[in-house]
């Protein structure tokens, strides 16, 4: 297809335009598609059309991003949106949702958004259309787009169809907030149920109070099946920002739970759920009525009630007896394909330590049964640790299910109980022995086993055991660039290391790979020739991998900072370090790095301390930015320079590394940001799994307290 095209339309259905679509991008590249996908969504035929619009919301509207191609497409789909013959109100909404910063983002953004505006009169005149869906849509778009409060008040006062006017209570609280307050808060009250929640939405995004009586009116709404469209929500789930937003959460929570209907009771609990991963004031104020739902006469919502409240983290201890009753019976549905009540029992008395636990999931694995993930996250307390040992004392062959727990516990008064167990479950106790720093000699044939699957730690203690690296190299080879440790253990191996050299070297190209993967293997190639051949081989690709930021640069920046430690013991003794004001570190020779630079000595050292500049550029790259701040300190950048870094990494990869790095640098001036962390009631963002956002967020705030007390008592 050529890269110019005329953009026309039977009948004259959208304005004649000449887009030069080739020099356009979309999510998959030059857009020389989109014409055609236009002329497409222009067809008779109804799934033509259908299929058309699907494929542009893959292309230029990609899961919410836009691009420049967006930009060139708005007058065309607004064409559309007023004359195609099928789908009108579909177009409407997307051209809204591209003006819309809760659903669209990226760079074109302002560029498609300002498109979008110069589109207003043409959303403007929508907003009389015959169709109610695209009058609807039009209202959303004119908010959306370039709000006009006259128009829109216009159409309210003539407009029968409840979603339209719902739509428009919702577009009024945007462009008219004050002046359309009153005229709200009756609607709320009296107006058909969609109107009722949509004005109550508007009211709360106005920062306006509700009306008295405006909870049993919302609730009884809900019962009639009343939600927002989803694109005028802010969230995945409309019902997120109403209990939070609402000017007596509680109030409206239990009214909520007290609904005819179970699916609205069911709505609730999940409300009050969403709420308490937002904010960590709720739990202990939902609780109460959480668990009072768990005896709803309804089954469904009794079993919604259980699910919230495993979810409420440390809230959920004054009813640990309920689920602990709850959790007896895992063992005789630990065989279901979906997650029971049980199920949630069990993994919320683990995460709140409470020893009770132990028997079912134990039994449930004598059964040849073992929950997914159920133990994740499960808390060290004495009594947990004790009903573990005295288990696994009883019963070794549960260390299928206990050594691991063991080993995320840090057990080393399980080691014995471990060690007795080996028999018993080999690898998931060789593995939590290695953990525990223990390279049990009984345990080399497992260990080797687990080494031929790629297991790199296991590879490591047999090499820690015997001094055959063969595992190692092998286990690197199968992509040891996946290893979750340091990676600085490669440079160790020496003399082991030289068969992989020639295909080390082959990977180090001077530019980054376009994989993700092939760059982490080109950082980990670095390490290998870096060990035979130093610094000055392998930084141009190092560079390159680095300069290219996400997660492969974190790689790259880890392997800086390990051979910062080789090359600053390379230095001569009178290069020593010498920290103070503007003029930064002081390390010897050059300097680097601007006003607060490093001046270096060394050849391996000077060149290395030539990627400070670079380095300082991915401090602001989440997927790196703590890697790099461990690497600029390695090169003697003050550790106070780092601190916005270092606490803004804390959240980064679910907490793993930013405290972490911390301690290692012994990063002092982050003190105070840490306790603001602990201070604030917004959730910290520290798992990928939405159902443990809380118990995530508690341990990492646990984490937070023990990390302050550790800088603390640095002299």
């Amino acid at each position: 297809m050529a890269a110019r095209a005329e953009m026309s339309y039977p009948s004259g259905r959208v304005p004649r335009m000449v887009i030069e679509w080739g020099d356009l991008e979309h999510a998959y590249g030059k857009a020389l598609d989109t014409p055609e996908l236009l002329r497409q969504a222009a067809s008779p035929d109804e799934e033509v059309a259908e299929a058309a619009v699907s494929e542009l919301y893959g292309s230029i509207f990609h899961q919410g991003t836009v691009y420049p191609a967006t930009v060139a497409a708005v007058p065309v789909l607004a064409g559309l949106a007023r004359t195609a013959p099928h789908g009108r109100a579909g177009l409407v909404w997307m051209l809204g949702q591209l003006a819309d910063p809760q659903h669209a983002y990226g760079r074109s953004f302002p560029a498609v958004r300002a498109a979008v505006a110069a589109q207003a009169p043409e959303l403007q005149a929508l907003l009389d259309d015959d169709q109610a869906g695209v009058r609807e849509a039009a209202a959303y778009a004119v908010a959306r787009a370039a709000p006009d409060a006259a128009v829109l008040w216009q159409r309210w006062h003539g407009e029968g169809q409840a979603p339209v006017r719902a739509s428009l209570a919702l577009a009024l609280g945007v462009a008219d907030p004050a002046g359309a307050g009153p005229v709200l808060a009756e609607a709320v009250l009296r107006d058909a149920p969609p109107v009722r929640v949509a004005a109550a939405m508007a009211l709360l995004r106005a920062g306006r109070e509700w009306p008295a009586g405006a909870v049993d009116a919302i609730v009884t709404a809900l019962d009639d099946g009343a939600e927002l469209e989803y694109c005028w929500a802010h969230s995945p789930d409309w019902t997120d920002e109403l209990l939070p937003g609402a000017p007596d959460p509680l109030a409206l929570l239990d009214r909520w739970l007290r609904a005819t209907r179970p699916a609205t009771r069911g709505t609730a609990l999940w409300a009050a759920s969403q709420w308490c991963d937002e904010s960590r004031s709720a739990p202990v104020r939902v609780v109460p009525l959480v668990a009072a739902a768990m005896q709803d006469p309804d089954p469904s919502v009794r079993e919604k009630a259980v699910v919230a409240l495993a979810h409420l983290g440390a809230a959920a201890q004054p009813y640990a007896d309920d689920l602990a009753q709850l959790a007896a019976d895992y063992p005789a549905v630990a065989d279901a394909t979906a997650y029971t009540v049980q199920y949630h029992a069990v993994g919320a008395l683990a995460r709140l330590g409470d020893p009770r636990w132990v028997e079912p999931v134990c039994v449930a694995a004598a059964a040849g049964h073992r929950g997914f993930r159920l133990l994740d996250g499960a808390r060290r307390t004495p009594a947990a640790l004790a009903a573990v040992r005295a288990w696994l004392a009883a019963e070794p062959q549960r260390a299928d299910v206990l050594a691991a727990v063991l080993g995320e516990w840090c057990a080393e008064q399980a080691v014995p109980e471990l060690i007795a167990a080996l028999p018993h479950a080999g690898p998931p106790v060789a593995a939590a022995l290695v953990r525990l720093g223990h390279d049990l000699p009984e345990a080399e044939p497992i260990l080797r086993d687990q080494a031929s699957n790629g297991d790199t730690a296991a590879a490591l203690a047999v090499w820690r055991l015997t001094g055959d690296s063969a595992p190692v190299l092998q286990a690197l080879d199968r992509g040891g660039h996946r290893y979750g440790g340091s990676m600085a253990f490669v440079g160790q191996l020496g003399e082991a290391l030289r068969p992989l050299l020639p295909a080390a070297r082959e990977q180090l190209t001077g530019e980054a790979a376009p994989i993700f993967p092939h760059r982490e293997i080109q950082i980990l190639s670095a390490r290998v020739v870096a060990a035979f051949d130093g610094v000055p081989a392998v930084l141009p690709t190092v560079r390159a991998v680095l300069s290219e930021g996400d997660t492969p640069a974190r790689a790259a920046a880890d392997l800086i900072a390990d051979l910062a430690v080789d090359a600053r013991a390379d230095l001569p003794v009178d290069a020593g370090v010498d920290v103070g004001g503007a003029a930064g570190a002081v390390l010897g020779g050059a300097v680097v790095g601007g006003a607060a630079g490093a001046v270096v000595g060394g050849d391996g050292w000077s060149q290395l301390a030539g990627c400070v500049p670079l380095l300082r550029e991915r401090l602001g790259d989440r997927w790196c930015r703590v890697a790099a701040a461990r690497a600029l300190a390695r090169l003697g950048v003050p550790v106070d320079e780092l601190t916005e870094p270092l606490v803004e990494g804390v959240t980064d990869y679910a907490g793993r590394f930013g405290l972490a790095a911390i301690r290692e640098l012994r990063a002092t001036a982050t003190i105070p940001h840490l306790r603001e962390l602990l201070a604030t009631d917004r959730r910290l963002q520290a798992s990928s799994d939405a159902d443990r956002l809380v118990w995530s967020d508690e341990r990492l705030q646990q984490q937070i307290r023990e990390t302050i007390n550790e800088l603390t008592a640095i002299p």
